[in-house]
């Protein structure tokens, strides 16, 4: 079973979205995804996936012993994927307990489990997650943005965990020709791998808004490609002009 915690230095980076999309790509390539949302007291992925309105039982619930399935969500037209929603407000349960449920979670039920962790720099958080967990910081291609990642990069060397970077909203005239000379800088700057890159795209901005996400395209080809590598598959990287 295969965790990914998907984080970012601050709010505002696109995260969830790309959580989300994520969940969909492993789908795609034939993956049973339990997506959990971990923003305590600022969930939104109930809402993003149309499934508020069924929500009774929180990540919460499921930590204290409810049984796991009476806590999902189903998410409509994708049957390979189920939601855990976070709780409404902070401090319900410790972040040892949630590291302590991660670890039971049954893997015969699930090949990929995706948290989106909340945004903002919490090392007791992170040392909660099984060592084997695959952290991605989303990155947008600006000055703020970048300096954020590189202090998530810096707090994951520090306490022994891997972090790999994902370039979320990249124009490649706009970051080449007014921010930066090349991708190289972002990357050699936040001190994190390159794991993919995720183009600016009108459709994402749609999604987010409507609950619409993206299946396919070239557009999505960018989360296929992520998650793939996330997989252990040798995907090369296409020319940022196809994108």
């Amino acid at each position: 079973m295969k965790i990914v915690a998907v984080t970012s230095g601050k709010g505002g980076s696109g995260k969830s979205t790309f959580s989300v999309q994520l969940s969909i790509a492993f789908e795609k390539l034939g993956k049973r995804v339990l997506l959990i949302d971990m923003d305590e007291g600022m969930r939104c992925l109930d809402m993003l996936l149309g499934a508020s309105e069924s929500l009774i039982f929180d990540l919460s619930d499921a930590i204290a012993g409810k049984e796991l399935e009476l806590c999902l969500l189903e998410v409509r037209k994708h049957n390979n994927i189920m939601l855990l929603a976070a709780p409404s407000s902070k401090g319900l349960f410790e972040y040892s307990d949630f590291g302590q449920f991660i670890r039971g979670l049954d893997p015969q039920k699930y090949d990929t489990v995706i948290i989106d962790l909340p945004a903002g720099l919490d090392a007791e958080l992170y040392k909660a997650l099984p060592v084997d967990t695959e952290f991605v910081c989303i990155c947008n291609p600006n000055q703020v943005s970048v300096r954020d990642a590189a202090n998530v990069g810096e707090l994951l060397n520090n306490i022994g965990r891997r972090g790999r970077l994902v370039i979320n909203r990249f124009e490649k005239y706009f970051v080449k020709n007014i921010l930066f000379d090349n991708i190289d800088d972002i990357i050699n700057e936040t001190k994190l791998g390159l794991l993919g890159i995720v183009p600016e795209s009108e459709g994402l901005r749609y999604a987010f808004c409507t609950g619409k996400f993206l299946t396919r395209g070239t557009d999505f080809k960018a989360f296929l490609r992520i998650a793939s590598r996330l997989c252990g598959k040798d995907v090369k990287l296409p020319k940022l002009k196809k994108i």
